[in-house]
């Protein structure tokens, strides 16, 4: 793994619960202490769950339960999270952590599997020699190291070197709005976990709880100024800003983290080639808005790393399928993201304060509209990807290609807790005679209308195929060469 932020940390921990070798260097001295991404989604929850590491990421940060919108005029909107409909998850809220707290957590977590990251090592250039990759690195002190992997993973970035290096393109286009964030105590009176969203004519203005009592991230719309120049932000500049849009009092002190950016949206042209794969901002990149970078990128690295435990077990045709399955999935996914936020930022930073203006006025009016207020709930939270036009999903059934439901299962607990991760999975809605079928575990769940009566469920959660019956379903695998080489390897799983 080039990049050991939360993608490359990830995908790691993935691959070493799996049995595979794993290296994992960054070309920084050590980790930054920076804040940067904030908010942990539901589905993003889930994944750590399954890693082992969901507690500790919660025990860091602060669970928002409200998000209040004011326009200009007094117009308000509130929506209460804790009252949405978030359905099967076990995480129905949004987890705002500071970045570094998250990989904190999870190079810990790694490290106790005997794996520690290479600080201060640089990815130079690499070989795809068809059955392996050739990686060169180059040392803290200088030393040059080749490396030599079965897969290499550039999560390296939004300036990705990796992307570089198998030619592939991100082209960003230009949102036409900067941004600043900051970190800083307040002395207000805001409650601590709530989040408070203005539009202001004068630019959209986000405040943000963080874990530390009375700290708060700050996220600016500020038209007029450029990434490369602007006022310091400083206590001052937070609070004059503050008041101008909002008339609080904020209070601001300690000042840590700030940022001044343009923001930019694009989508790699490539998300693999051969044995080299591109996940996090190396193959997506957006504005901050609806906080989906560490989310998406975390959400690659699940989709990948089960894939590469079992590729080199199967024929070389039916490997393509299963590795091309990533780069359609995740593309897919990455689009629809970056299009998505590209849509909902533009709507916010509107160019001419008019514009603004409608939206300020608009934006509380709308939110009370219960179907808009969903939005904040499954769909932002990553609940409602669907991977259905996919080598590794049979079409046919209304679920395929959508995240497992959550239900109860009969031996008690709920079906993501029981899936097996290293194998494709039965899960059955009538009872089953013996404890696999066709050497695969099988769960049983409780009388369920919405679910399929028999679905088989890849180790990432998602439903490849389902139907009536065990004999329909695994026969209509054959439609699906990757889908079916890749159960059938499932039955002989890597050591975990």
């Amino acid at each position: 793994m080039i990049g050991a932020g939360p993608t490359g940390l990830t995908a790691a921990l993935e691959a070493r619960r799996r049995g595979m070798t794993v290296r994992i260097v960054d070309r920084r001295d050590s980790r930054s202490q920076h804040s940067k991404a904030l908010v942990v989604h539901a589905r993003t929850m889930e994944v750590f769950e399954d890693l082992g590491v969901a507690e500790e990421v919660s025990r860091r940060g602060v669970r928002f339960t409200a998000l209040n919108l004011q326009g200009p005029l007094g117009a308000r909107g509130r929506v209460d999270l804790l009252d949405l409909d978030w359905g099967d998850t076990d995480h129905p809220h949004w987890l705002t952590a500071p970045q570094y707290e998250t990989e904190q957590v999870l190079e810990a977590a790694l490290t106790e599997r005997g794996v520690h990251v290479e600080w201060g090592t640089t990815f130079v250039g690499l070989v795809d020699e068809g059955d392996a990759v050739v990686a060169d690195l180059r040392g803290p002190s200088a030393a040059q190291a080749h490396v030599r992997a079965r897969w290499l993973l550039g999560s390296d970035g939004g300036r990705s070197t990796v992307r570089d290096a198998i030619r592939g393109r991100l082209k960003r286009v230009d949102a036409g709005a900067t941004f600043i964030l900051a970190d800083a105590d307040t002395t207000s009176t805001l409650p601590q976990d709530e989040g408070h969203l203005y539009l202001h004519p004068d630019g959209l203005l986000i405040v943000v709880p963080m874990p530390q009592h009375d700290r708060w991230r700050i996220i600016a719309h500020v038209p007029g100024q450029s990434a490369a120049s602007g006022p310091a932000i400083n206590a001052e500049y937070l609070d004059n800003l503050i008041r101008a849009r909002t008339s609080l009092e904020f209070g601001a002190s300690n000042v840590g983290w700030t940022s001044r950016f343009a923001l930019s949206h694009g989508v790699s042209d490539v998300h693999r080639r051969g044995r080299v794969f591109l996940a996090g901002d190396a193959a997506h990149v957006h504005s901050p808005v609806g906080g989906q970078g560490l989310n998406t990128g975390v959400q690659d690295a699940h989709n990948l790393v089960w894939k590469l435990a079992i590729a080199d077990r199967l024929p070389p045709d039916v490997r393509e399928g299963l590795l091309e399955s990533y780069a359609t999935e995740r593309g897919q996914v990455a689009h629809a993201m970056v299009g998505g936020v590209r849509r909902a930022t533009s709507l916010i930073t509107g160019r001419a304060g008019v514009a603004r203006r409608i939206v300020g006025a608009l934006g509380p009016r709308v939110l009370r509209r219960r179907r808009l207020r969903l939005v904040l709930g499954r769909p932002l939270a990553g609940l409602e990807v669907t991977y259905s036009d996919s080598p590794l999903v049979v079409p046919g059934c209304r679920t395929a290609g959508a995240r497992v439901g959550n239900t109860a299962t009969s031996a008690g607990g709920r079906v993501l807790s029981r899936l097996d991760p290293h194998r494709y999975t039965w899960v059955v809605r009538e009872p089953a005679s013996g404890g696999r079928w066709g050497d695969l575990p099988v769960v049983e769940v409780s009388d369920d209308s919405e679910a399929p009566s028999v679905a088989l469920v890849r180790p990432d959660g998602y439903i490849a195929a389902c139907g009536t019956t065990q004999a329909e379903v695994w026969n209509s695998l054959a439609r699906r060469p990757a889908l079916l080489g890749s159960a059938r390897a499932s039955t002989d799983p890597a050591e975990s």
